[in-house]
């Protein structure tokens, strides 16, 4: 005869093991467990298909805002010119007289320059071209060298607007 060894009632391991399983399963839906979290994270995502049936998935932001464009002020380098000035009368090679007006070798006619000297500041536009002495950025016409309270060949501060 053989031996039947007899631990218990029979299914008793089972019903302990489907208990342990039931208490873990609570213990992780209270506790905030893996269960939870993946809910959470398959409601926020999407599966995108590409090519060669890969997939890719990408998890969408939970709060949607709108950007807006904010004008921010630029810090304008002012650097280091020399100017002289000139008397302006005639013609000028960009066909026009502006009220304050300065003569450029480079810069487009009509362009906007903002020129400092000694505490004095004048936006000057770009009416005729030069100077033609080396050394020299602006021609600065009577007007706009009257403003800044500049004769001669001076060294003025400018940023291009």
């Amino acid at each position: 005869m053989s031996a039947i060894r007899k631990t218990g009632a029979p299914g008793a391991a089972a019903a302990a093991v489907g208990a342990f399983v039931i208490l873990l399963a609570v213990a992780m839906l209270t506790l905030g467990g893996a269960s939870a979290s993946a809910a959470a994270a398959t409601r926020h995502t999407r599966t995108h298909h590409s090519d060669a049936g890969r997939r890719h998935r990408h998890v969408r932001p939970r709060h949607r805002r709108r950007h807006r464009r904010v004008a921010v002020k630029r810090a304008i380098a002012m650097i280091p010119a020399v100017a002289s000035w000139y008397y302006d009368e005639g013609n000028t090679a960009c066909g026009f007289h502006a009220e304050y007006g300065v003569a450029n070798k480079t810069l487009p006619c009509g362009t906007k320059v903002r020129l400092s000297y000694e505490g004095r500041t004048v936006l000057a536009t770009v009416d005729d071209r030069g100077p033609f002495v080396y050394g020299r950025t602006f021609d600065l016409d009577q007007r706009t060298a009257a403003a800044l309270g500049m004769w001669g060949v001076a060294t003025v501060l400018c940023s291009q607007i």
